[in-house]
């Protein structure tokens, strides 16, 4: 009898990183705030529209972030669309040595949340409905409580082929 392997058996091979490096991604910030009110977030390309009625949204969050403890203990997040200029605003939030909120114009939202008004085109504030899991991930579902137009400028901020694009500006 011959041994078979699933995919979930395998770690991500070369051609399943180079497959989703071709998925182009719409680049946002999720952010967090702590029970102090420190802020915390990191940049994702795995957000989705989930449903218009009820309004959700799922993100994909890996299980060793350092904001997901946040995100699972006060339920609340932002989820910041970044305007076709925010890519240095994407790498900031994308390098764990980065103090991510230092010198960068931000403001909070309902319930705490950081928002990141000036470099995104819309800003999302959310509540945690539910947590997958989904892999070395969990996919939190959560449902829109206000969506506030950003200043960051026009156009959105795209992953494509491990590179920054800015469409639409």
């Amino acid at each position: 009898m011959t041994a078979t392997t699933t995919t979930a058996d395998r770690p991500a091979t070369a051609g399943f990183l180079d497959a989703m490096a071709a998925l182009a991604g719409g680049v946002c910030v999720v952010t967090a705030a702590a029970a102090d009110g420190t802020p915390a977030g990191f940049t994702s390309t795995a957000v989705m529209s989930l449903s218009r009625a009820p309004q959700l949204i799922a993100i994909g969050v890996q299980r060793g972030s350092r904001t997901l403890p946040l995100l699972q203990d006060g339920g609340r997040l932002a989820l910041n669309i970044l305007a076709a200029d925010g890519e240095s605003v994407s790498r900031r939030f994308a390098d764990p040595a980065v103090d991510r909120f230092a010198g960068l114009e931000w403001t909070t939202g309902e319930g705490g949340v950081p928002l990141l008004l000036a470099h995104s085109a819309y800003a999302v504030v959310c509540r945690v409905r539910e947590e997958v899991a989904a892999g070395d991930h969990l996919l939190l579902i959560a449902d829109i409580d206000e969506i506030i137009p950003g200043q960051g400028g026009v156009g959105a901020l795209v992953h494509h082929a491990r590179r920054y694009h800015g469409v639409g500006a």
